[in-house]
Order: C-alpha cells, then structure tokens, then sequence
C-alpha cells in the first residue's frame, strides 16, 4: 500500500499547502472549468490527507467533524495519476482510522465508485458549480 500523509492546517508545511492549492485549482476550476473561489474558509480542525508520487502529490481529500459524523471533501487526483486506486485508498484509509458516519457529496458520475466504497445516496441529485452532485453516506461497519 502506498504511503498515506495526514496533517490538520497548522501541521501542513508552506509547499505542502501549495501543492495541496495548485492540485485542487488544476482539477476543480481549469480542468472543470469551474470558476469559483477554490481556498475555503480556514479550518484549523480539519484534516488533510493525501498520496505523493515521484511527480509530487496524485491524489488528496479532507475531511471536516460535523455534528453527526465526519464529512469526506474535495476528493481530487491528479490526471495523469487517475486509475491508480489512490483516492480509493484514501478513503479507506479514512473510514478504518475514524469514526463514523462518513458523508460526502459525490459528483454524481462517480456514483457507483462511492457506492462500491460502501457509500449510499441518501438524497436527491443537485447541482453545485453547475456539476450535478449526490449526498452519499456511510455508516460505521
């Protein structure tokens, strides 16, 4: 298994945070060409998790403690590092090292791929930065 980095805001070093930045705006506003305010208010709580490859880091996602469980966000991969199982590893990585329930809004084109990480729609579909989403959840195992 690859190797899997965790730290909370105050933890990240200064190129981690920019790399973590410049992977997110490459994916979510150029590459979806999503123009919209991509650095979300600090949460110091939160915690970061990503997958470094030879080119830097592949793939990442946070996670944020709400009052019913833990929300899984801004799952993102690297173009050329797509298909390598990082995301899903990472949120595997996630749901063993944490306590439930897991929620997330899925683009709803990755659908099945959530749903076979044991995540269920628990909502309509919507959209968000006109990109059509689905509430999913995961109850504890």
């Amino acid at each position: 298994m690859t190797q899997i980095h965790r730290a909370t805001f105050g933890d990240l070093s200064t190129e981690q945070l920019y790399d973590v930045l410049k992977l997110r705006v490459n994916v979510f506003v150029v590459e979806q060409r999503c123009p919209y305010p991509e650095i979300d208010d600090l949460d110091r709580l939160a915690n970061h998790y990503w997958i470094n490859d030879a080119k830097g880091i592949a793939s990442y996602l946070r996670t944020i403690q709400e009052v019913e469980g833990l929300r899984i966000g801004r799952v993102v991969t690297r173009y050329d590092a797509r298909s390598q199982g990082y995301s899903g590893q990472l949120i595997s990585h996630v749901v063993q090292s944490s306590d439930g329930p897991w929620t997330l809004s899925a683009q709803a084109y990755l659908r099945d791929w959530y749903s076979e990480l044991g995540f269920i729609p628990v909502g309509p579909e919507f959209l968000e930065d006109d990109i059509p989403h689905i509430p999913m959840r995961r109850d504890k195992s």
